[in-house]
């Protein structure tokens, strides 16, 4: 029966793009066009900014201070801050980083590395994937001092080759989700090995992970209300060697209120775990451990959705023609000193909100999505992957480029 307890917490926020921006980016004069204009007219930091305002007094600030207040009942917990909410804590809310700061000083927090921009980059390239999840371990290291040895692709995104990938950007341990079609008879609550590197595989269970995430206000649950005393004791009783709970770090405070007393389940856990014999640790101390078996994922796995695959965000015609095309932008957004943009253009959820699934996944897409339809959020990065050449063109026709025409560099 389990005795040990990994507590995994996504921590992220997009940069939210503007709506119809078309216009503005042809209108642009060529003596405008540099990315402080660009980022300003595509990108709506003003709501990012009242979003994390909001998040980090409701979810953030809270739960990070009570888990400084746990960490001597021996509470620990695994953080991955993508680098996009980090740019934006560092310039709206830099108090929220202080505090993550001095919990993983303390040793209560462990760091795990994920792309930087919480992308679609291991859909491009491997060489942007390796590229974005060394950012994200930089980042790491500038801003806590420490090297994470653990690693998740963007939101347990997963396949062989990418965990070979993540091998060479320096990953002793990855953490995936425990889908059934690929376990089979087996349990994720053991360290697996992967076929092609050496790699540890943590695999996150996701009916106990789910019972927080997204039943523990549902009133209609029949195991309302979830105390953290029921849930040690199934924890406790699940056969295998650990538990891997993964949830998003808002389920404290904003995915569930206050009021639903989602903090004060997570004051009790510590003190559950201890009289059930359960400890909390961190996913870099099984790296040592000899797998039970190798896992072989050739297809794309993932904790998105009910189908845990690629589908919540490359699963209709108009994710796949917005990926492609923003991702065909490249090389021109980089000839002009812009891809750094761009990368924020690869983030997972502007395409999440194109989802058009209905039953459970729908919900929640639904839940997420800032659009009112599918075909608005495609329109929306529609308008700044064509806008943007238009931009340019402008930029490079007034200063006498290498372009001759417009013409010339739509087609780039």
């Amino acid at each position: 029966m389990v005795r040990r307890l990994v507590l995994f917490l996504e921590m992220h926020q997009p940069r939210r793009l503007r709506n119809a921006v078309l216009d503005k980016l042809c209108g642009l004069r060529g003596s405008e066009v540099d990315e402080s204009v660009i980022s300003s007219t595509i990108f709506n930091d003003e709501v990012n900014r009242e979003v994390l305002n909001r998040v980090s007094e409701k979810s953030y600030i809270p739960t990070l201070e009570l888990m400084r207040q746990l960490g001597n009942e021996g509470f620990r917990a695994a953080i991955s801050m993508s680098g996009s909410l980090i740019e934006q804590l560092m310039m709206w809310k830099p108090d929220v980083i202080e505090l993550l700061r001095g919990l993983v000083k303390s040793g209560i927090v462990e760091l795990i590395a994920e792309p930087y921009h919480h992308s679609l980059a291991s859909f491009i390239s491997g060489d942007l994937f390796i590229d974005e999840l060394r950012q994200h371990v930089e980042v790491n290291k500038s801003l806590f001092g420490k090297v994470p040895i653990t690693f998740e692709n963007t939101e347990f995104l997963y396949r062989n080759d990418w965990g070979e990938l993540m091998e060479k950007a320096g990953a002793s341990v990855v953490l995936t989700e425990g889908v059934d079609w690929v376990l089979g008879w087996r349990s994720p609550t053991y360290v697996y090995g992967a076929p092609n590197s050496r790699v540890r595989l943590l695999l996150r269970h996701y009916r106990l992970s789910d019972d927080i995430g997204f039943r523990f206000s549902n009133r209609s649950w029949d195991q309302w209300p979830l105390t953290a005393d029921k849930y040690m004791a199934w924890i406790r009783a699940t056969p295998g060697d650990f538990v891997l709970i993964g949830l998003d770090f808002e389920t404290f405070g904003e995915h569930h209120w206050r009021e639903s007393g989602i903090f004060n389940f997570l004051e009790w856990l510590p003190k559950e775990a201890r009289r059930s014999d359960v400890s909390f640790i961190h996913p870099s101390t099984l790296v040592n451990e000899d797998p039970v078996d190798y896992i072989d994922i050739p297809s794309i796995i993932s904790w998105a959705d009910v189908e845990k695959d690629d589908s919540a965000w490359q699963g209709n015609e108009l994710q796949r023609i917005a990926l492609n095309h923003v991702a065909s932008l490249r090389e021109l957004m980089s000839a002009y000193g812009l891809e750094k943009i761009w990368r924020h253009l690869l983030t997972s959820d502007h395409y999440y909100y194109m989802s058009m699934k209905h039953g459970p996944s729908g919900e929640v897409h639904s839940y997420f999505n800032p659009y009112d339809s599918a075909l608005t959020a495609f329109k929306t990065i529609e308008d700044v992957a064509i806008g943007l050449p238009c931009a340019l063109a402008n930029m490079t026709i007034s200063r006498g480029g290498m372009y001759k025409n417009r013409s010339s560099i739509m087609r780039k």
